[in-house]
């Protein structure tokens, strides 16, 4: 009887994680498809460059607030019912942006995506936890969440370019509306076991004050959020905004290929979700040198991939075509690198009960330099297009960006070699 009773309880907490893995696959589709969408909408509408970044960026400025309150609100109304919640706002943000044709309107459909998607990552970690106590599992678990994310952001490129060739947005994302709509109601209702309302321990705002606290008062952690913000405004100014743009620029002949420049950077990052941590280890065997250094050479080599991109959509050629596919994916190597190792340096640097809650202060700040990431790099690519060609001003964008990365890494730098991370 009690082994029938476990098999059923461990049914259950599959079906759950389930759920979420399939949330956090849309919310990586609804966060990356602008790269598809956006250069459309701009088409059609006349936007700038600058109108364009600033109503994809939209999504980022309550995906930031709510990152400092999903790890106490979960404990308060279980992660299930949180993202449940978050999928049915999520359905009328799509509905609303895919019929918008104003600045306004766009602006506030994608608003209310990132409202709604706000709650899943946090979500997912928090029911992994609770769920998959041991290491091992927990890492298992966690890095196919990681694979599933980036299944996600395969479909918004080439994928989504092809089907948008031959059905309408609205009406596309009109099904993928419902989808969310009753995937939060699947959620909600296989995470009812999980449910632990004892778990709320304090106040939000005590929660969020200690860790916020935490955070800045130790220097590791604070190193370890310098070299996150390299990758959270990599991800969405380039894969999630103007990879696709700045690549059928740069090779107008190969136009229809351009999809797959969002491809390339996944891949990279699937492989990154799952040889980076070997590779990790096989370095420091052979060096000795400690995580917290490989990851700061990890950065310095996503600067280079950066500044290689730049480089090598200078030349519309077939066989540089091919070169800055190379670049994508070292690009989406290094980014899901820093993103799988900064939160192994978190984990290890914090008790277990904190490590949500800080990690909701990193993804928090870090959606915040993506929202200025999507608008700047906008605004940037408008303003250098007043001297320089389109090509040009992407690149010169970029690499702008790559010496803000520098800069760091350099603030890194000392804490991240000197502990043993």
């Amino acid at each position: 009887m009690e082994n029938s009773l476990d098999r059923k309880s461990a049914n259950t907490r599959l079906a759950a994680l389930l759920g979420f893995y399939l949330a956090y696959f849309l919310s990586y589709f609804i966060k990356l498809s602008p790269s598809i969408v956006m250069p459309a909408i701009q088409q059609r509408y006349g936007f700038t460059s600058g109108q364009t970044g600033f109503i994809s960026s939209m999504f980022f400025i309550p995906y930031a607030a709510m990152q400092f309150f999903v790890g106490p609100l979960c404990k308060r109304m279980g992660a299930g019912n949180l993202v449940g919640t978050g999928l049915a706002v999520s359905g009328l943000g799509l509905l609303i942006f895919s019929n918008g044709s104003t600045v306004a309107t766009l602006a506030m459909g994608r608003f209310l995506l990132g409202l709604g998607t706000s709650p899943i990552f946090i979500g997912m970690i928090y029911f992994m936890q609770r769920s998959f106590t041991e290491s091992t599992k927990y890492a298992r678990v966690y890095g196919l969440g990681i694979f599933v994310s980036n299944i996600g952001s395969i479909i918004a490129a080439a994928p989504l370019k092809a089907v948008l060739n031959v059905v309408p947005m609205n009406s596309l994302f009109l099904g993928f509306a419902v989808f969310a709509v009753v995937l939060g109601l699947y959620i909600a209702f296989a995470d009812r076991a999980f449910k632990t309302k004892s778990l709320d321990t304090g106040s939000s705002k005590a929660n969020l004050a200690h860790a916020f606290k935490l955070t800045f008062t130790t220097p590791v952690l604070v190193s370890a959020l310098l070299l996150w913000l390299i990758q959270a405004p990599s991800l969405v100014s380039y894969q999630g905004l103007w990879c696709t743009k700045w690549t059928a620029t740069a090779f107008p002949s190969l136009e229809g290929l351009s999809g797959w420049s969002g491809i390339a950077i996944s891949i990279g990052s699937i492989l990154s979700s799952l040889f980076c941590e070997k590779l990790f280890r096989l370095y420091s065997q052979r060096t000795g040198k400690t995580r917290g250094k490989a990851v700061l050479r990890t950065c310095l080599l996503h600067v280079l991939a950066t500044l290689l991109l730049a480089v090598s959509k200078q030349n519309s050629s077939a066989a540089f075509f091919a070169l800055s596919m190379l670049c994508d994916v070292l690009f989406g190597y290094t980014t899901g690198a820093i993103i799988v190792q900064v939160g192994i340096i978190v984990k290890e640097h914090s008790d277990p009960a904190e490590n949500a809650s800080i990690m909701g202060v990193f993804n928090g700040v870090g959606c915040l330099t993506q929202q200025l990431g999507q608008w700047l790099t906008g605004v940037s690519i408008d303003l250098f297009c007043l001297v320089v060609a389109l090509n040009a001003s992407f690149s010169l964008t970029f690499v702008c960006l790559a010496a803000i990365f520098v800069l760091l890494i350099l603030g890194a730098w000392k804490n991240l070699t000197s502990s043993e991370t």
